[in-house]
């Protein structure tokens, strides 16, 4: 059980068959798919999707970084959450990725918008939880209006406009003139 250990120690809820080759330094394939057989016999992992490894009790924005590599997480997913929209989007997750895709798992649907990699990969108000990162609510505005033209948002009035301001200078010239416009609204 010390790969159990080890894993229980990193407070890792979601792995991929990669992640576990190396937190556990495992190189024989036969060895770590043993390894995976036994946790998911023992009920210690499941397998929710293709390759991809959890605990019981797993971290859903964990999960959805796994399901789609090269994300975080923004757009309605963030805006919601902080009061800036009040539409309920259901169990939709919403990325912002390198690739538009979409997928379906645990009951959810996992939302992947394409935002240019300049902007994907610029870690400015990008805040780092346990194993993924989640757009600050004024990253998660600009990430909308990056892709959303003339996008409408509910509540403003809880955002700070210095940061949003800041955050904007990363985006194209019309996410920075609809900022301006919300800023001086």
């Amino acid at each position: 059980m010390k790969y159990l250990d080890k894993l229980l120690q990193l407070q890792k809820t979601v792995f991929t068959k990669q992640d576990l080759s190396l937190i556990l330094w495992i190189t024989n394939e036969n060895t770590l798919r043993n390894f995976i057989v036994r946790m998911i016999h023992s009920n210690i992992f499941q397998n929710p999707y293709q390759w991809i490894y959890t605990f019981a009790h797993y971290d859903l924005f964990e999960f959805a970084s796994k399901i789609k590599k090269n994300s975080y997480i923004s757009f309605e997913t963030v805006l919601r959450k902080a009061g800036v929209i009040f539409q309920e989007y259901g169990n939709t997750i919403f990325l912002a990725t390198d690739n538009s895709v979409e997928k379906n798992a645990i009951g959810y649907t996992f939302k992947g918008i394409k935002i240019k990699d300049e902007i994907l990969y610029n870690p400015l108000w990008l805040i780092k939880k346990n194993w993924y990162y989640l757009a600050s609510t004024e990253r998660a505005i600009c990430d909308r209006l990056y892709v959303s033209k003339n996008y409408y948002f509910d509540n403003l009035s809880e955002i700070d406009k210095e940061r949003l301001w800041d955050i904007a200078q990363i985006y194209n010239k019309r996410v920075i003139l609809e900022v301006t416009k919300m800023i001086n609204a």
